[in-house]
C-alpha cells in the first residue's frame, strides 16, 4: 500500500512539471528556457517574438498595448517622436513591460531605439548630444569608444531601453555617402571593428543589447535606402576585405544583434534583391559563412528600399523571414500591421516549413531576452519616471574631452588665431550652437548666416554677397557641414589667406575647397563639438585628431 501510494504521489509530481507552462522566471540555461518556451507557444505567441512595431504618441498607445495582450507582440521601436519628455517615456516603458509581463509566459519586451551618437538620436530631452562615430574615429581610442557606449548605455537603461541598434559599423568608402558620413567611425576596417566592439562592450556593463549595423555594408554607396534601393557594386573578395571585416571581429566578440540593410550586391547575389530580403545574404553569408548565432533584425522595412518592387508590406516581412530575419521591424502603421501578422499567420499554418523557420527565429530572440533581461543589473522593466538620471553622471565633462581629443588640424596656414590677433571677425555658419561658441572665443564677431538655394547658380550668387562682406573683414571663420555650402564657400577663395574653414560632420568635403589654407575638422553639430574646436582655433590646445578618412586637401 505505501509503494503504491509514494508512485501514485510522484507520477502526479511528473505528470505536473511536464504538463506545467514554462514561465520567463524560471530557473533555466538562456538556450533551454528559449525551446521551452517556445514549445509550448501557440503559432500566434511564436510570432508575437519576431514582431517590433512602432507607436505614433508620445505616450502610451492603446493599439500598442491591445498588440501586447492579445497578440503577444515581443518588441516595441522607440523612435524620435516618441521620446521628448523622459519622464513620459519612462512611465510608458513601464506600461507596456507590465502588460506583457502578465501573458503566460511572463516574456517581457524588447524596447529599442536608435541612438547612435552624433546626429541619430532618437532618445531626446535631457540626453547627452555626443561628438559622434566619426569624432571616436579620429581620436582613435578604443577607451573613449567603450565609455560613450556605456554612458549612452546608461542613460537608455534610465528609460527602460533595453535594445539599441548601434554602432553602426560601416566603413567609410563613398565620400559622398552622407547618409552614413559621420554615423561611420573610419574608413579602416580593421579599427572600425575594434571601435564597435568596444563601444558594444560599454552598452554591455550598461545591461543594453548592442545592435551592430548596416549588414553587409551601408558605406559604398550615396543613395539613401529611406527612399530608394542602393547598389553596391563590389564583389565578394572586396567586401571580405573591406565592410565585412568589422562584422567578423564583433561577431568573434558576441555581438548579440545585427541589423540588415535595404542594399543589393548584384555583383554577389546575381540580383537586385536587398539584403534584408536576400537568404545568399542573411543565411549563407551571415551565418553559415561569417558564423553568426545571434538575432538578426532587419532595419525599418516601410524604407522604401526594402519595397522597391512594389510588393506590400506584408508579403516584404514573409520574404524577409524565409531568407533569415529574426526580428521585422515596422514603424508604422496599424492597418499593415493587420496585414502583416494575418498574412504570416496564414503561412505558418499551411507551410510546415515556414513554420520551422519563425520558431527558430522565436528561439533566438527568447534566448536573447533570457541572457539579457533577467540580469540583476540589468536594464529595469519598470524604471522609475521621476528617478530619471539623465545624462549619466560624468557625461557632460567626458564628451567635451572626447570632442576636444578628436579635433583635426588639416591645414595650418594661419593657426592657432587669438582673439588679440584676429582684428576684425566675420562668423558664417548655419548652426546656432557655432554662433553661440564663436562670440564667446571671439565676442566682438559679426555674423552671417549661410543659407541654402535649390540651384548652383543660386549657391554661388549667394557666396558672391558673402565675399563683398567678408573683404571687409581681417579673418573670416566659416562653416563647412555638407557638398552644397562647400559650392557657396568655393566664392572666397580670392580671400583664402583671410578665412579658416570648420569642417563639421564628414570632413569629405574639405576636398571641394582646395584653396583653403587654414582648415580644421570637427565631427559632431553639438555644442561641445563647436566649443572644443574653437578653442583649438584661439590656441588653448594642440589639436591632435587623426583624419579617419583620407582627403586630398592636406597640404
Amino acid at each position: 500500500m505505501i509503494r503504491i501510494v509514494l508512485f501514485f504521489c510522484l507520477s502526479v509530481i511528473i505528470t505536473a512539471v511536464v504538463g506545467a507552462v514554462p514561465h520567463f522566471d524560471d530557473e533555466a540555461d538562456p538556450t533551454i528556457l528559449a525551446q521551452q518556451i517556445e514549445s509550448a507557444m501557440t503559432d500566434q505567441e511564436v510570432l508575437g517574438q519576431v514582431l517590433m512595431f512602432g507607436y505614433p504618441t508620445e505616450g502610451v498607445d492603446p493599439n500598442i498595448i491591445e498588440w501586447i495582450r492579445d497578440e503577444g507582440l515581443g518588441g516595441v521601436k522607440i523612435f524620435g517622436w516618441n521620446a521628448n519628455n523622459l519622464g513620459i517615456l519612462a512611465e510608458t516603458v513601464g506600461r507596456y513591460q507590465n502588460t506583457a509581463r502578465t501573458g503566460r509566459f511572463g516574456v517581457p519586451l524588447l524596447i529599442a531605439t536608435d541612438q547612435e551618437g552624433g546626429w541619430v538620436r532618437h532618445v531626446k530631452g535631457e540626453s547627452s548630444v555626443t561628438p559622434g562615430n566619426m569624432a571616436l574615429g579620429a581620436d582613435n581610442l578604443p577607451y573613449d569608444a567603450w565609455m560613450t557606449g556605456l554612458l549612452l548605455g546608461r542613460e537608455l537603461a534610465a528609460v527602460g531601453v533595453n535594445m539599441n541598434f548601434a554602432p553602426t559599423v560601416d566603413v567609410f568608402v563613398d565620400p559622398k555617402a552622407d547618409v552614413i558620413g559621420p554615423r561611420a567611425f573610419m574608413a579602416d576596417p580593421q579599427m572600425t571593428g575594434i571601435m564597435g566592439l568596444s563601444f558594444a562592450r560599454g552598452h554591455e556593463e550598461a545591461g543594453v543589447i548592442s545592435t551592430a549595423k548596416h549588414f553587409p555594408g551601408h558605406g559604398d554607396t550615396e543613395q539613401d535606402s529611406h527612399g530608394t534601393l542602393p547598389r553596391v557594386t563590389a564583389n565578394l573578395e572586396t567586401l571580405m576585405a573591406r565592410d565585412l571585416v568589422p562584422y567578423r571581429i564583433m561577431i568573434a566578440g558576441g555581438v548579440p544583434a545585427i541589423m540588415t540593410g535595404h542594399l543589393a550586391f548584384p555583383s554577389i547575389t546575381g540580383n537586385e534583391i536587398p539584403a534584408t530580403l536576400s537568404e545568399a545574404l542573411l543565411t549563407d553569408l551571415l551565418r553559415d559563412e561569417l558564423g553568426f548565432e545571434g538575432v538578426a533584425v532587419t532595419d525599418d522595412l516601410f524604407m522604401r528600399g526594402a519595397r522597391t518592387d512594389g510588393a506590400p508590406l506584408h508579403e516584404v516581412c514573409y520574404r524577409s523571414l524565409r531568407a533569415g530575419a529574426d526580428i521585422l521591424l515596422v514603424s508604422q502603421g496599424e492597418d499593415d500591421f493587420r496585414s502583416i501578422h494575418s498574412r504570416l499567420i496564414t503561412e505558418m499554418t499551411d507551410d510546415v516549413e515556414f513554420n520551422k523557420r519563425v520558431r527558430e527565429a522565436a528561439r533566438r530572440v527568447l534566448k536573447m531576452k533570457a541572457a539579457w533581461l533577467k540580469r540583476p543589473d540589468g536594464v529595469p522593466l519598470n524604471p522609475d519616471p521621476d528617478a530619471v538620471v539623465v545624462p549619466s553622471d560624468g557625461a557632460p565633462e567626458f564628451f567635451l574631452e572626447q570632442a576636444a581629443r578628436s579635433i583635426t588640424l588639416v591645414n595650418d596656414t594661419r593657426f592657432p588665431v587669438s582673439p588679440q590677433n584676429a582684428g576684425d571677425v566675420l562668423l558664417a555658419g548655419s548652426y546656432n550652437e557655432f554662433f553661440t561658441e564663436g562670440l564667446l572665443r571671439y565676442p566682438d564677431a559679426r555674423t552671417w548666416r549661410l543659407e541654402y538655394e535649390d540651384t548652383r547658380a543660386g549657391l554661388e550668387r549667394r557666396g558672391r554677397e558673402l565675399l563683398r562682406a567678408a573683404r571687409r573683414y581681417d579673418t573670416v571663420i566659416v562653416l563647412l557641414p555638407d557638398e552644397e555650402i562647400s559650392i557657396l564657400l568655393d566664392e572666397l577663395e580670392p580671400i583664402a589667406e583671410k578665412v579658416v574653414v570648420i569642417s563639421v560632420l564628414s570632413p569629405a568635403h574639405l576636398n571641394s575647397v582646395q584653396w583653403a589654407q587654414t582648415s580644421l575638422a570637427a565631427y559632431g553639430t553639438g555644442r561641445d563639438s563647436f566649443r572644443a574646436v574653437f578653442a583649438a582655433l584661439a590656441g588653448d590646445y594642440t589639436p591632435r585628431g587623426r583624419l579617419p578618412i583620407p582627403l586630398d586637401t592636406v597640404q
